[in-house]
């Protein structure tokens, strides 16, 4: 019993932990592009980009954590889920590998991203977005949840912006909406950090 209740106790902070790391990485990304952009101050794409990917890494990582929980409320959402999780995982990966290397050895990126470069970071959305839906899908569909389901929406909402304007205008001009963007999405990691500690303590999760 002890055993079960420190395993319980011990997903439960980790659940917390990735979605705060995520809210308050992204946070730290959108003031790092904010001074990087209107400062004047040469910073490397390196300070912006590293929160960045910390936070995107985290929030996937959150999300398979809550994928217990979500595959009890609606099976195949949640393993659908999970799969575009895994996805977007592999491709954000390759991409900050991507970024290290330029950055690194590199000029950096610098004007408009190689082909590569923007397959990856647009498999990376999609999937993100995707899996993002199936899980806040299978959270609206029980009452208590509901409140995690609406907070995994904004990110949603925020990437499907970026998609929309990239499509109709440019890569460059949907992925500039970061600026603006990201500190939404930071947070809604933060209070669905929140929320799930709330609801863990009154035995909800």
């Amino acid at each position: 019993m002890m055993n079960t209740h420190n395993t319980e106790h011990c997903t439960i902070c980790w659940d917390t932990r990735l979605f705060l790391i995520a809210g308050c990485c992204m946070l730290i990304n959108t003031v790092c592009l904010w001074v990087r952009h209107f400062s004047g101050y040469q910073m490397s794409l390196l300070w912006a980009a590293v929160p960045a990917i910390i936070a995107l890494g985290s929030c996937t990582f959150g999300i398979l954590k809550l994928y217990p929980r979500a595959v009890s409320q609606a099976r195949k959402l949640a393993i659908g889920g999970a799969c575009f999780a895994v996805i977007s995982l592999a491709s954000l990966v390759l991409a900050a590998m991507w970024i290290f290397v330029l950055s690194l050895f590199g000029e950096g990126i610098t004007g408009r991203p190689t082909s590569g470069f923007a397959i990856l970071i647009g498999a990376f959305m999609i999937s993100m977005v995707i899996s993002f839906v199936f899980n806040a899908m299978a959270f609206l569909m029980e009452r208590v949840t509901r409140h995690i389901g609406l907070l995994l929406l904004i990110p949603v909402s925020c990437w499907l912006l970026m998609l929309i304007v990239a499509c109709v205008k440019s890569f460059e001009a949907g992925l500039s909406l970061d600026f603006y963007t990201n500190g939404v999405i930071g947070v809604a990691f933060l209070l669905i950090a929140i929320v799930i500690t709330k609801q863990r303590s009154r035995g909800v999760l």
